[in-house]
């Protein structure tokens, strides 16, 4: 058994105690045949003729290969993880305005707002069809969620009291508004 480097491409062999160009703690065993870095043996195995995970198999100036689209659970799971996480911090300041004249609503519509764009933003960005759709639903109960956690927090008022419902439908407005999709826009009339 040779402990020789294998040739590349070129004919240029590898120098000894080569790394990978994706995966720098492995060993290079070969180098890509598509953008020439050097590769290790689990990419070479996965992508023989193929490329490496750094190319992905595109050769510069080729097409890029299309982005994948996110299954709908999870999208959902992803929305539903940065819903909360936003809607746990939006409840804390709408803690702070609660009864607060205009900010008693405004705070919740801006608490929906950044659920609704974390939620959005985190399944993969679709603004149209079921999975938006659903990331929508989710995005407007947590921000329910969160806005009820500040009514918790202030202890002024009961979270299932009448009063709490405006705010509460500020919250839904805010992921509703920010979540639709834009209208296209007509196209410009020729002079």
């Amino acid at each position: 058994m040779s402990l020789s480097a294998p040739p590349a491409p070129d004919g240029a062999p590898l120098a000894p105690g080569t790394r990978c160009g994706v995966h720098p703690v492995r060993r290079a065993v070969d180098r890509c045949p598509v953008c020439d870095r050097p590769r290790c043996a689990a990419d070479a195995a996965a992508a023989p003729g193929g490329g490496c995970p750094g190319c992905h198999g595109v050769r510069p100036g080729d097409e890029l290969p299309a982005k994948r689209p996110v299954p709908l659970p999870e999208a959902a799971v992803r929305a539903a993880l940065a819903a909360q996480a936003v809607a746990l911090l939006g409840g804390v300041v709408a803690a702070e305005y609660v009864d607060a004249q205009l900010f008693a609503y405004l705070t919740p519509f801006v608490v929906g707002v950044l659920t609704g764009a974390a939620a959005q933003s985190a399944s993969g960005g679709a603004r149209t069809g079921p999975v938006a759709a659903r990331v929508r639903v989710v995005a407007g109960v947590y921000a329910v969620l969160g806005v009820a956690l500040g009514f918790a927090l202030e202890r002024s008022k009961d979270v299932l009291d009448s009063s709490t419902l405006l705010p509460y439908l500020a919250a839904v407005a805010g992921v509703v508004l920010w979540t639709l999709p834009p209208k296209p826009r007509p196209p410009a009339p020729d002079d």
